[in-house]
This record gives C-alpha cells, structure tokens and sequence, in this order.
C-alpha cells in the first residue's frame, strides 16, 4: 500500500518535470490526470527583477545597447548559453558574468579600433530567471521563482508551507546534472525549524525539485531509483521562465 502511495506521488511529479521538458506550453492542473495531481500550480506571470549596478549578467538576459554618436550601432540582443552576445559590426563579446559597466568598457575598447568615441549604454531590458519545483505534502505543490537566498525551506513556504501530513524531518532534494544525471539526498528541515540551525537547508538552483513526503525515506538515491527514475524515463528538465511564455 506505501508503495502504491509513492507511485501515485512520484507519477504526478515525473509528469510534472515531464512537461517542463518538452513543452512551452504553461503548465496547470489541467495537464495532469484528477486521479495523478500534486496539487500542480500553473506559474505566476514572470517579473522582472530589479537590476542594479552590480547585477551579473547570465546566460538568457535580454540587452539594450545604445551609441551616443553612433545610433547605426544601437542593437537588442540576448545573451546565448556560450555567454556570448552578438553586437553588429563588432562581433561577438562576453557578456554572461559581466556587469553592464563591465560590458559597455568592453563594447568601448572593440569599437574604438574602428569608431571615434563609442561612447556605449548597456541596458538589461529583461533579467532572466529560474524556477524550482516543490511538490509532496504542501499546499500548494508547483513551481516558484530561484532568487537570491532562495533556500528548501523558504520554497516550501512560498508553496504554503507543510501539510499535517509532512514527514519534516525526510524532505527529499533532488538536484539535476547533465545528460539527466542527479544527485538526491534527504534534508532534516525539522531540526532547521526547532533549532534555527540553518547549515542544514540547502540553497536551491535551477531545476530543483523539493519534494515533501508522507513517510520517512530511508535512501534518497535508491526513493528517486525506485519511483521517479524506474517509472519513466526522464528528460533533462528545463524550469527557466522563458519556457512558459
């Protein structure tokens, strides 16, 4: 009976990062069986965020690059995955890790050898940004935003927080490699919750998976074998908000 649970459970989380994977569609609800839902949430509109000064630029950020005395130079571009970014005329630049200061004095130094006083403004006219998946026993299972700080916990609460039915202390992490390799182990959030301890929580990246059971799982890597890995077969998941547009 357990066993049954845990399919059903883990079923509707496979669906769930199944459909990150090969759709652009948004997900909702809809897309998953009445019988299969975790309660699957269909993500907020995205917001961009608010960029400063020190902003790194990163692999999906959309750029506005003005000229003062050259407007046949002015451009839009996104940054590729290789962390490039095409400017007409001057070719390729990094850009990814970069801050727009950075990047302009850059843009400065390769126009110079062709142009008078380039002078340059870099603009992220759209921050991109990642999202994390939580789902098991809170209230509302789905995606949420990556920010700074963003830890298991804190995803958890921005989910809701923990059902009655939580097993707290045996929160399972699920972190994606390449070519759909991952790594999984399982988090005491209950000690972080009564102590205050936080070296126990685990910052959260791109792609993530929070999952929240309803009985203790013994090992993390042999839980996600048996129910996630065994029951289908998973593709390299993508949460990145520009593919829910």
């Amino acid at each position: 009976m357990q066993r049954a649970v845990y399919r059903l459970a883990a079923t509707a989380l496979v669906t769930a990062l199944a459909l990150t994977g090969c759709s652009t569609s948004k997900p909702g609800a809809a897309n998953v069986p009445a019988s299969l839902q975790l309660g699957l949430a269909a993500p907020a509109p995205m917001q961009t965020e608010a960029v400063t000064g020190n902003y790194q630029m990163r692999p999906g950020d959309e750029l506005k690059m003005r000229f003062l005395y050259h407007k046949e130079l002015d451009t839009t571009g996104k940054i590729r995955e290789d962390g490039q970014i095409t400017v007409p005329g001057l070719g390729d630049l990094l850009a990814s890790g970069l801050t727009t200061e950075q990047l302009e004095a850059n843009i400065y130094r390769r126009a110079s050898l062709t142009y008078r006083d380039p002078q340059v403004s870099v603009v992220v006219d759209r921050a991109t940004d990642f999202r994390a998946y939580v789902g098991g026993e809170v209230r509302r299972p789905g995606f949420v935003p990556i920010r700074e700080g963003m830890t298991s916990l804190r995803a958890i609460f921005e989910s809701g927080g923990f059902l009655d039915t939580a097993k707290v202390d045996h929160v399972l992490h699920v972190r994606w490699g390449e070519q759909g390799t991952y790594s999984a182990h399982v988090v005491n959030l209950k000690h972080v919750l009564e102590t205050g301890d936080m070296r126990e929580d685990i910052a959260l990246g791109p792609n993530d998976v929070v999952f929240v059971p309803k009985t203790a799982i013994a090992n993390a890597d042999l839980w996600v074998r048996q129910y996630l890995i065994d029951l289908i077969p998973l593709r390299e998941p993508t949460t990145r908000i520009d593919d829910f547009k």
